[in-house]
């Protein structure tokens, strides 16, 4: 956390949640930023002597405002939505040299120009863009650096350029902590925010995504195959004669039972799009992205063997010795005008058959027919 950096996935999601939440703060800083550069260029125009005018107003008008147009039409772009940090780190760093140039300008004709206009942009790009930590400090130090070496290249007296070198460095220093500390914050934000949700989507009981989750997750994966033009493998699955359990072993072992039949379903549901609930009371739900029918249940089958190979006796169960479970499986391919409401529909035809059948199996129904397995 100290290093701004979360692991792999949990930084993917956290950079997914900065663009989309500092998104329209983006648009107005380069808003702000176009509009404060028009008003420069004005003063410009009015107060500066040629030839100085006609070159800083080339800078201002034909290389930093449209870099700031092309930088705010790229917000609008869904597909460049993961590179809009760089984005705006380049335009930020288009802003921040260009403004060097313009002093440069200033200083080749002997103009004194203030430079406190580095100042300026060194302040925007690390509190106003929305930047992260990193792209803003290499924007702040490399504007800073192109700096001094314009004004050595000057000639600007040592005494002068160590004051100034001395307050746009101050500058950058007090942009470089507060950007970290902000940035910082704003993880922060990010765990306790995620924290939060996963308390509203899991299950007390089993750690499982509850059944409010499922349907919004498996909505959302649901439209992706469709788009995608995957299929999906959704299961219903029944802990077998589990008002039994409950009336002969308690319901304290019951919640045991729950529990460790939820860790073999989440064994068996690790990829970014599988997807395992608690669906209520003994009953559990899941979708699996893409597989095979022969994969999807060949896969069932190891969850039901794992149920099996937790050995817990179940005296009163006339399916099996042993706790057991059945599975209703649906495999097809998401079609145009069908939700995930009709595949958990076949799903629960296709559990009511498992469980028609003597339970403890996996059948299997698809749209064009149904098949089983035992």
């Amino acid at each position: 956390m100290r290093q701004l950096r979360f692991a792999d996935g949990l930084e993917h999601m956290f950079r997914r949640y900065h663009a989309d939440a500092f998104l329209a703060r983006m648009r107005w800083s380069l808003l702000v930023a176009a509009a404060v550069f028009l008003l420069f260029a004005l003063l410009d125009a009015i107060s500066l002597p040629e030839p100085v005018r006609t070159q800083v107003l080339a800078l201002r008008l034909g290389l930093i405002m449209p870099t700031l147009a092309l930088a705010g039409f790229a917000t609008y772009l869904p597909r460049l939505r993961p590179w809009l940090q760089w984005t705006a780190s380049a335009a930020s760093l288009v802003c921040g040299l260009g403004v060097v140039g313009i002093i440069g300008v200033a200083r080749a004709h002997a103009f004194p120009l203030p430079y406190e206009g580095i100042i300026l942009v060194i302040f925007a790009v690390y509190f106003l863009t929305g930047l992260r930590f990193m792209p803003a400090m290499l924007c702040g130090w490399v504007t800073f650096v192109a700096y001094l070496g314009m004004e050595m290249l000057a000639g600007t007296p040592g005494h002068v350029l160590l004051y100034n070198a001395f307050f746009v460095g101050s500058a950058n220093l007090i942009g470089t902590a507060g950007c970290y500390f902000l940035e910082y914050a704003v993880r922060q934000h990010f765990l306790s925010q995620r924290r939060l949700q996963e308390m509203a989507e899991k299950d007390f009981l089993t750690g499982l995504l509850n059944r409010r989750a499922f349907s919004a997750r498996a909505a959302s994966t649901w439209r992706q195959a469709q788009r995608e033009k995957h299929a999906v493998g959704v299961a219903m699955m029944d802990v077998d004669y589990f008002k039994r359990y409950n009336d002969h072993y308690g319901h304290a072992a019951g919640d045991e039972t729950l529990r460790q039949v939820a860790q073999v379903l989440g064994q068996h549901a690790r990829r970014p799009l599988d997807i395992v609930a608690r669906y209520g009371g003994e009953e559990f739900v899941g979708l699996w992205y893409d597989l095979s029918a022969q994969d999807m249940q060949a896969l069932l089958e190891r969850v039901r063997a794992g149920v099996a190979a937790l050995d817990l006796p179940h005296a009163a169960s006339d399916a099996s010795p042993r706790v057991s479970i059945s599975i209703g499986l649906a495999y097809l391919q998401p079609q145009p005008g069908e939700g995930i409401e009709d595949a958990l529909r076949l799903a629960d035809m296709a559990l009511y058959q498992a469980k028609e059948q003597g339970r403890d199996r996996v059948v299997c129904k698809q749209p064009q027919g149904p098949g089983s397995t035992g």
